[in-house]
């Protein structure tokens, strides 16, 4: 025993360090997964607060052309009107989103805060913008339509600190995607921005007004921050990192769309003399949503790649996290199965011949692996071979009595006519009714059968054909009672039917089956054509006043009895504190 001690000890030594190697490597992908995974909680919320931020800058689109539109128009009105409630309830989607992802994550409380504000103003935007909309043209002033203007972008202005720590969060926490995450805040404030240089000319568009010079100095300033933001973004994306024709496709959208087109739609309309600008604010707002809807799929094509690359480093550190485990376990298997295959052959060949009476003497009747090649070895499993086969006819008689005794029991509880359990069976449920009562529950049920005129055919025909009228009523019977219900021949031409969770209406139903399964077709015995064959039936079930066995088996009898007095081939239930006067 001290050798198989030491190979245990060396053996946990070498597990030991090659444990010790694997967990180191294995903390290292572990940490890697966690940090993974946390940048893509990051990413993601980012994401979902750029989403918001976009969400809520589209919604000025409709509300704007709504502002434009005589409540009376009703065509236009409604349906710019359903199309407000759309990017309302887009906007309630992205901002509920954002706030699920910013609940999920630790000292989320400033973020919420800071999302709870925005919704305030946001809410605050809408009542202003639909007060105005319910007025007529002449009655919103151009004061009044730019402080709604202003409210809206009020509640965007509210996201901004939000979508700022979003940010900054996101590039400390995963800097290799700092990056794409920078392009994609400046398409997001390039999309803001150019709403809102397009929201200043709604006014103008809308009502009699020149663009005065505090309108041109607002709309100057949002000029020149779009032109600060085109010239931080990019000529073009670093294709060994994370471009793709996707990116290019839409960059150059972007390009020929808000640049080529929005802007300069924009200068030409500012430039124009007098108030005629060409369009009106809902075909300019058309014009012009199309290119900003450009910029947020360009936006979005950038987060979901640096999600996409986080999510990739995620999976890699998984699938190495895996490898590393599957080593670590597939080497501790083959230690250990080492380890066994030593004991076996070199320490334990008398322990393994203990062992193997041991597991005899507990019933255990496989042929234990062996050891050893003396004489006394082969003595020893010459006698435990010895053992082991009487041991085994012993079992083998204990069987057969056991099969026996099962046979003469089903023998003993069969109608040997019918195959049917017989009224023995049917006493060892009931118990014996002549000494004290047995309860039953109230969901058992018992129908009594009995053929009518069955002695006039044994009388004409004989009883070989009385037999068979018999057994084809048994097989009758037999083909409509399943589980757990049982059947029963009762004596003579009486069969029983004891049911168990059926109601008092299930009970006649079943019962009503068997009556026309015998009756519906006639019996063509051997030496007889035809014969017509019918029953009578006793329906009764457990309840308040059927307690017993007895009271259940008499109850079953009288209703049978008076079945048979009413004309026979017909069943009569007993009435139940459940169904007073039931009857098929």
């Amino acid at each position: 025993m001290q050798l198989q001690a030491q190979l245990k000890v060396g053996a946990a030594l070498l597990l030991a360090v090659v444990a010790g190697v694997s967990t180191c490597v294995f903390v290292g992908y572990a940490q890697g997964y966690r940090q993974s995974t946390r940048n893509l909680s990051t990413l993601t919320s980012y994401d979902q607060a750029l989403k918001a931020g976009n969400a809520v800058s589209a919604e000025r689109a409709p509300s704007n052309i709504l502002l434009s539109l005589d409540p009376h128009a009703t065509t236009a009105y409604a349906s710019t009107r359903s199309a407000v409630t759309d990017a309302r309830q887009r906007t309630d989607a992205a901002l509920a989103q954002l706030d699920q992802l910013i609940s999920a994550r630790p000292q989320a409380s400033a973020d919420q805060t800071r999302l709870g504000r925005a919704r305030e103003a946001l809410a605050r935007a809408r009542v202003a913008y639909d007060t105005l909309a319910r007025h007529a043209p002449a009655d919103r002033s151009p004061q009044d339509l730019q402080a709604a203007i202003d409210e809206l972008i009020a509640a965007r202005d509210q996201l901004d600190a939000l979508i700022n720590h979003r940010y900054d969060e996101a590039v400390r926490l995963a800097p290799d995607q700092a990056g794409i995450m920078q392009m994609a805040r400046i398409l997001s404030d390039l999309r803001e921005y150019g709403g809102r240089l397009s929201s200043t000319l709604v006014v103008p568009l809308s009502t009699p007004e020149a663009i005065g010079p505090t309108r041109q100095l607002a709309i100057a300033s949002l000029r020149g921050r779009i032109d600060e933001l085109h010239r931080l973004m990019p000529d073009r994306v670093d294709e060994t990192k994370w471009s793709n024709q996707d990116l290019d496709v839409m960059r150059t959208q972007v390009e020929r769309g808000f640049f080529s087109h929005t802007l300069p739609l924009i200068d030409a309309m500012v430039a124009r003399p007098g108030m005629d600008y060409g369009l009106r604010a809902a075909a300019f707002t058309s014009q012009v949503l199309p290119d900003l809807l450009t910029m947020e799929k360009l936006e979005d094509l950038f987060m979901q790649r640096a999600i996409a690359q986080v999510a990739d480093a995620q999976q890699a550190a998984s699938r190495h996290m895996r490898l590393i485990g599957g080593f670590l376990v597939a080497f501790f298997v083959f230690l250990l199965a080492m380890l066994r295959a030593a004991e076996r052959l070199v320490i334990l060949p008398l322990l393994l011949a203990k062992n193997e009476v041991v597991a005899l003497a507990n019933g255990d009747l496989r042929r234990a692996p062996r050891a050893g090649s003396s004489m006394e070895a082969r003595a020893l499993h010459e006698a435990i071979d010895t053992l082991r086969q009487q041991h085994m006819r012993s079992m083998r008689l204990a069987i057969e009595r056991d099969e026996l005794s099962k046979a003469l029991r089903r023998q003993a509880h069969t109608d040997a006519l019918t195959g049917l359990l017989n009224r023995h069976a049917l006493e060892e449920i009931t118990g014996d009714l002549s000494a004290e009562p047995v309860r039953l529950s109230k969901g058992r049920g018992l129908i009594l059968i009995d053929v009518d005129y069955f002695k006039p055919i044994n009388d004409e025909h004989g009883h070989v054909v009385g037999d068979w009228v018999l057994r084809e009523v048994a097989g009758r019977i037999q083909r409509l009672v399943k589980e757990p219900h049982m059947a029963f021949r009762y004596g003579g031409e009486e069969f029983a039917l004891l049911t168990n969770g059926l109601s008092m209406k299930e009970l006649c139903r079943l019962a009503e089956d068997v009556r026309h399964a015998i009756s519906d077709d006639s019996f063509s015995a051997p030496g007889v054509s035809t014969l017509s064959v019918t029953a009578s039936l006793g329906v009764a079930k457990g309840s308040t006043t059927v307690l017993t066995w007895l009271d259940l088996l008499n109850t079953a009898d009288t209703a049978l009895y008076q079945a048979k007095a009413q004309g026979r081939n017909q069943l009569v239930a007993a009435p139940s504190s459940a169904d007073d006067a039931l009857r098929a």
